[in-house]
């Protein structure tokens, strides 16, 4: 099992960061680029910058993984959706705000995922939510972990004086999530259903000094009512 906590949500019928949902770059990177001419990019393969996270490059690394998950198994891509992300940022957000993985809101406006689809003005046929808590590092739990200070710095190890723990790249990343989230059958059969049309997601970054950074995700899959 990867380094994560997963969490997953089915229903049918029935920090400032991020960047604007609807900006140019989000939309090109996810609605104007196949997964093969996404995973191309050179910025995809750089290692990810805690101080200066490129969200909506993280973002659309996990969704063309997803679709790239879903064209092996002869399923249809899924579509960008702004007000999706919007879904998955507000929940996102909570889970880093409280540092806990599940699918329940701390406010009464945000409690259900029905709720937070109704907050950004979605109307589902279809909804579900896969979320999960990951490191921001090539390290996975269970395995031996050492801390040292360097120059004021605390650097995470696997071996005693060994060097840093190497940041994931945007590709890594996504690839480290999508197979947690594919070993785990609830959340296989979210990202492999045939209902969804739409796909959105969020990672957000925590900081933390007693083990490596971690990362808050939320992926929301939709279909509109007709």
């Amino acid at each position: 099992m990867k380094a994560l906590f997963l969490f997953l949500l089915l229903l049918t019928p029935g920090l400032a960061d991020g960047i604007p949902s609807d900006s140019k770059r989000i939309l090109h990177l996810h609605q104007e680029l196949s997964a093969s001419e996404f995973f191309q990019r050179e910025d995809v393969k750089k290692p990810i910058d805690f101080s200066d996270i490129d969200q909506a490059l993280l973002s659309a690394a996990v969704f063309h993984e997803t679709n790239r998950r879903r064209a092996e198994h002869d399923l249809p891509a899924l579509k960008y959706l702004p007000k999706l992300r919007e879904a998955a940022l507000i929940q996102a957000r909570d889970l880093r705000e409280r540092q806990v993985i599940g699918h329940r809101g701390s406010e009464p406006d945000i409690r259900t995922l029905g709720d937070r689809f109704e907050k950004v003005g979605l109307r589902p046929r279809f909804r579900a939510e896969n979320v999960a808590t990951v490191f921001g590092v090539r390290y996975e739990a269970g395995t031996k972990l050492f801390t040292r200070e360097e120059n004021g710095e605390r650097i995470f190890s696997k071996k005693p004086d060994g060097p840093a723990i190497e940041p994931h790249s945007y590709r890594s990343f996504a690839k480290n999530l999508l197979d947690a989230w594919m070993d785990s059958p609830g959340h296989r059969k979210n990202i492999l259903h045939s209902s969804p049309t739409h796909l959105a997601t969020a990672s957000l970054h925590r900081p933390s000094e007693k083990q490596p950074d971690r990362f808050y995700c939320a992926q929301e899959f939709y279909t509109p009512l007709p």
